[in-house]
C-alpha cells in the first residue's frame, strides 16, 4: 500500500512528531510505503528522520500558487503513483489536493482536522473560502478525520458528526517510565509548543512574574521553536524575568524534561487537541490549562485544572501553588487510566489500517 501525506513542512510540531511516531511504530509486513508532499523546499529539521524511516519526500508548490501547485501535485500523483491513499493535514486547503487526487482516481482520500480556530475572528473572504472548502470536502473526502470534536466542527462544519475522531497518539512507555525528579530548590513550570501567537506563551511570562512574588524560586522552561522566539525573549527582559526563563528549543528528550518539572501550563488561545498537555499528564505532572480548550485533553482528570484566560493572574498563581502539593498518581495508576483511552499510537495504527484499507 502506498500512502501520500500532504502537509507544509517537517519541523517539530504536533502533526509532524505524531507522523514520525506513527511510521516508527508501524511495523510488520503490512506497513505502507509512506510518501510526503511538502509545500516548503526546505523540508524541515525532521526530514532526515523521516528518510531514515523509509519515507520518500517530495516538494509540491502550495495551493495559493494555483498553476504551479496543480502542475507539481498532478505530476507527483502521476509519476510516483498510483497511490492508494492521499491523507491531507492542511486544514481547509485539503480540498485542493483531494480534488486532484479524485481526478487521478485515488480511492481513499482523507481530510484530517488538527486545529480549531472557531474562536478567532474571520474576514468575509475567509468565511467564503471556508464555506467553499467544506462544500468541496463533503464531496471529495472519502474519510473525514479530526483529532477532536472542536477540530471536526472547525473543518467540516455541519458535517462534523460524520467525522471519525482520530487523535494524535502517544507512546506511553517512555513517559510512564521516566522517574520524576524535580529540583527541590526550584518550582519549575514547563510548556511544550511551537512559539507562535496562538500558543500564548506571552501569558506564561506574565504569569511567571506574578508567581515569583509568592514563590521566588519559580522558573519557566519553554520547549519548542518558532518565529516569535525573539519577541518572547525581549518580553522576558522587559518583565525583568529573563534569567528565570530558559528557552530549551526543539528537543527529542521530552520525557526527561517533564520528569524534572513541577507543573505544566497550557494557556493556548486555540488547539485542535493539544497533545503536549496529554504527554504531561502521562508523565505524572499536574496540568493547568485554559478553560476553553478541548475537553478531550482531560485524559487523567485528577491531574488537570482549568481556568479562564481572562481571570486575574493571581488566581492562576494560587492554582499552581495548590496543584504543586497534590499527590502524584503512580505510573501503574496512570497506566490503568490510559488503557481505557484512545490516545495510544497503537490505537492510531489500528484505526488508520482500517481506514486505509476501506
Amino acid at each position: 500500500m502506498r500512502v501520500l501525506h500532504v502537509l507544509r513542512q517537517l519541523n517539530p510540531g504536533g502533526i509532524e512528531c505524531w507522523l514520525e511516531r506513527l511510521i516508527r511504530n508501524w511495523r510488520g509486513g503490512g506497513s505502507p510505503e509512506f510518501h510526503f508532499a511538502l509545500e516548503e523546499q526546505d523540508f524541515g529539521v525532521l526530514a532526515d528522520n523521516f528518510r531514515r524511516l523509509g519515507s520518500k519526500l517530495h516538494f509540491c508548490h502550495p495551493p495559493k500558487q494555483v498553476s504551479s501547485a496543480t502542475h507539481s501535485f498532478s505530476n507527483l500523483l502521476a509519476n510516483e503513483g498510483p497511490f492508494d491513499v492521499v491523507h491531507c493535514h492542511n486544514h481547509h486547503a485539503s480540498a485542493f489536493h483531494l480534488a486532484l487526487a479524485a481526478h487521478h482516481r485515488v480511492k481513499v482520500r482523507i481530510s484530517h482536522g488538527h486545529a480549531d480556530f472557531r474562536s478567532q475572528a474571520t474576514s468575509r473572504s475567509r468565511h467564503i473560502y471556508q464555506s467553499a472548502s467544506r462544500w468541496l470536502l463533503r464531496r471529495l473526502a472519502s474519510a473525514k478525520l479530526a483529532v477532536g470534536h472542536g477540530a471536526a466542527l472547525d473543518l467540516f462544519g455541519a458535517e462534523a458528526s460524520s467525522a471519525q475522531i482520530v487523535p494524535c497518539g502517544v507512546e506511553f512507555s517512555p513517559l510512564l517510565s521516566a522517574n520524576r525528579n524535580p529540583d527541590c530548590d526550584c518550582f519549575t513550570l514547563v510548556h511544550v509548543g511551537r512559539i507562535v501567537p496562538e500558543k500564548n506563551q506571552a501569558f506564561l511570562l506574565k504569569l511567571l512574574k506574578q508567581l515569583r512574588k509568592k514563590e521566588p524560586s519559580a522558573r519557566l522552561w519553554l520547549v519548542g521553536e518558532g518565529p516569535y522566539r525573539a519577541d518572547l525573549e525581549n518580553l522576558a527582559f522587559e518583565l525583568g524575568i529573563a534569567k528565570h526563563v530558559e528557552f530549551l528549543g526543539a528537543r527529542s528528550d521530552i520525557p526527561a524534561i517533564l520528569a524534572k518539572a513541577d507543573a505544566f501550563v497550557f494557556p493556548s488561545l486555540a488547539e485542535g487537541l493539544g497533545i503536549a498537555a496529554i504527554e504531561a499528564q502521562i508523565a505524572g505532572l499536574p496540568v493547568l490549562l485554559a478553560a476553553h480548550l478541548p475537553q478531550e485533553l482531560d485524559v487523567i482528570p485528577a491531574s488537570c485544572k482549568r481556568l479562564a484566560l481572562d481571570l486575574p493572574l493571581e488566581q492562576w498563581v494560587n492554582s499552581l501553588l495548590e496543584m504543586r502539593n497534590r499527590p502524584t498518581l503512580s505510573a501503574f495508576e496512570r497506566s490503568e487510566i490510559l488503557s481505557r483511552s484512545t490516545f495510544s499510537i497503537e490505537a492510531n495504527i489500528q484505526a488508520l489500517s482500517q481506514i486505509y484499507a476501506s
